[in-house]
């Protein structure tokens, strides 16, 4: 591949990163919007974005693969899923997302514990950097509320890191464990369903646009960017999911954070950008 083949295909992953951030920064809106229970959420938008998922496998002749490593995907991704739904209705949808965006952080500890892999001293300053801006969420929550959901949004940022590895385990199929794991929320779901009491076309339209556009485009965006750009450019393309999906809750539903919150904000978003951008320099110079 020459060079301006492969600027042209960059540029066109970087596209699929940027329109699959745009996608998942719908979902702190659309929660709040939503009047169900977190399980309820994630279980029916958990079908509709299995169409999409199955659709798209479908229509590209590709295999449903299912083995040790597809499973332990799907598990990743359904707990991941279900902690940040939980924490958008028990916390702000800024204090979710922003500490979901934790990830990186723990890519890095996970590289060190599972591969052996030290951390540079980059790696060490945006770990330090990023949970002192945690701390500040959670010194926030104490007088504020929403201290669990911050738990679990920490803890979704901790599984959405798993996920982002997923590549790297022998035998691992993105697309499978997807499907595999939306499969999981609808059943995990079932029971929940029947205890919502509102079913207006209002809430079906939110939650058709939840599963298809936040949770099915979304995710089949990004596996096309991954395939054409590095995990790093990807991460530096996403920050404006955190960015932009407080913005449409604050527009849409009046919610805005506190001061604390947006120092946290600053430090975790600041502190992985900027790991980011350091790691991106270093592999064009090298």
């Amino acid at each position: 591949m020459n060079e301006r083949n492969f600027n042209a295909e960059s540029i066109k992953g970087t596209l699929y990163v940027l329109l699959s951030a745009i996608c998942f920064s719908t979902g702190g809106v659309l929660i709040k919007l939503i009047p169900w229970s977190s399980v309820s959420i994630q279980g029916i938008r958990s079908i509709f974005s299995t169409v999409v998922i199955g659709g798209y496998l479908l229509l590209h002749h590709r295999k449903f693969i299912c083995n040790k490593a597809v499973v332990f995907g799907a598990v990743c991704n359904t707990v991941m899923a279900f902690s940040f739904v939980a924490a958008t209705k028990l916390t702000s949808a800024a204090n979710a997302i922003v500490l979901q965006f934790t990830e990186p952080v723990f890519v890095i500890l996970l590289l060190w514990l599972l591969y052996k892999k030290k951390p540079g001293k980059d790696a060490v300053l945006a770990c330090v950097i990023v949970f002192s801006g945690i701390l500040c969420f959670f010194f926030e929550s104490l007088s504020g509320g929403g201290l669990l959901g911050d738990f679990l949004a920490v803890f979704s940022g901790f599984s959405y890191a798993l996920v982002m590895m997923m590549k790297k385990f022998p035998g691992a199929d993105f697309e499978s464990s997807l499907l595999l794991s939306n499969l999981f929320s609808v059943v995990v779901g079932i029971p929940a369903y029947v205890k919502e009491a509102e079913f207006s076309m209002e809430i079906w339209f939110f939650m058709v646009l939840l599963g298809v556009i936040q949770f099915g485009v979304s995710y089949i965006f990004l596996s096309k960017g991954l395939d054409k750009v590095s995990p790093v450019a990807a991460s530096l393309t996403s920050t404006i999911e955190p960015i932009l999906n407080p913005l449409l809750v604050a527009v849409f539903c009046g919610e805005t954070v506190g001061r604390t919150a947006f120092l946290g904000a600053l430090l975790v978003v600041g502190g992985a950008t900027v790991y980011n951008l350091r790691q991106a320099a270093k592999k064009a110079a090298g």
